[in-house]
């Protein structure tokens, strides 16, 4: 009798222990997210820590369902201790999907997004990664990759899915490279990108200097549907400028602008819209990019742009 209440008492010690979740993958983030005690962002005295592009993130669980706002939630181990509310937890909630754009990835696809915007070699972030800009890097990627940019639980069913199939050696992520990449820049240098809206619609767009010669710019928007973004106008400059370029800056529509007309006059450009001043390197002309159209949609079907000389 004592030996079966020894058993059954050593049984209950065992059940009783705080045995740690196991680790079902690990996760970079690509933007900077919020680590929260409950998963829920109505309130801003749930946020126990944050997390900056590229941290590695061990994930325990997946939430099976989602959110009224849209959000995915996953569960993620603490790299320390935290106290809320008065208790001390381990584990804390992050959002690795809102609608369909990921904010957590697997770590071949950061490696590409490192590689896409040239930051292999760099210690700082590029400036596009920081802010409320995520879907454009989503947008980038779709583009100058052949694959998406997929989340986390995606990549993570389809590894399991997969996990009776030999993987090949060398990976794709390894041996595929953009077809196009942004130079590295940072907030404190000449920027590679802009926000503008050169639409008649409310959409603000990001317009995106790649990394090739001559240099085009490319048109990004929003889908807000799903929040995620996509490559909707290509601006090629031919034989208008001969270097390649070293910043772009968005001049607003109500912003005074003037051009050097045929005879090497001063003369003020009317603008429907947002410009862009284009900024080439060894050079000390100016450039302004603008959409001489009367109506243009939120795809930039209509769009007719033209480049003058600034004074």
């Amino acid at each position: 009798m004592k030996k079966l209440i020894t058993i059954i008492f050593c049984i209950f010690i065992l059940n009783s222990c705080d045995t740690p979740p196991k680790i079902l993958i690990d996760g970079v983030t690509y933007v900077e997210l919020n680590v929260r005690a409950e998963p829920d962002a109505s309130y801003e005295s749930n946020i126990i820590d944050q997390l900056d592009p590229g941290d590695v993130v061990q994930i325990v669980s997946f939430q099976d369902t989602v959110d009224k706002g849209g959000v995915y939630w996953c569960k993620i181990m603490l790299d320390e201790i935290k106290k809320h509310e008065g208790k001390e937890i381990k584990y804390g909630w992050v959002a690795y999907k809102v609608k369909g754009l990921p904010y957590v990835v697997d770590a071949d696809s950061w490696k590409k997004i490192k590689r896409m915007y040239e930051m292999e070699y760099e210690q700082e972030y590029n400036e596009i990664l920081l802010g409320p800009k995520t879907w454009l890097t989503q947008a980038i990627y779709d583009f100058v990759y052949n694959d998406y940019l997929k989340d986390i639980k995606y990549f993570y069913e389809e590894i399991n899915e997969n996990k009776d199939q030999k993987e090949n050696p060398n990976s794709r992520y390894e041996l595929q490279q953009p077809s196009h990449s942004v130079d590295f820049t940072t907030e404190d240098t000449y920027p590679q990108y802009c926000k503008t809206r050169i639409t008649s619609s409310r959409t603000a767009l990001y317009a995106v200097i790649f990394n090739q010669s001559p240099r085009n710019i490319h048109f990004f928007r929003q889908d807000d549907r799903n929040n995620r973004g996509k490559m909707i106008r290509e601006f090629k400059f031919g034989n208008y400028i001969n270097y390649n370029f070293k910043s772009i800056q968005r001049k607003t529509k109500g912003s005074r602008i003037y051009y050097t007309d045929s005879w090497g006059d001063k003369e003020r450009l009317i603008t429907n819209y947002d410009a862009i001043r284009i900024r080439p390197h060894g050079s000390r002309e100016r450039y302004i990019l603008y959409n001489a159209a009367g109506y243009t949609g939120d795809n930039m079907d209509e769009a007719y742009f033209r480049m003058v000389k600034e004074y």
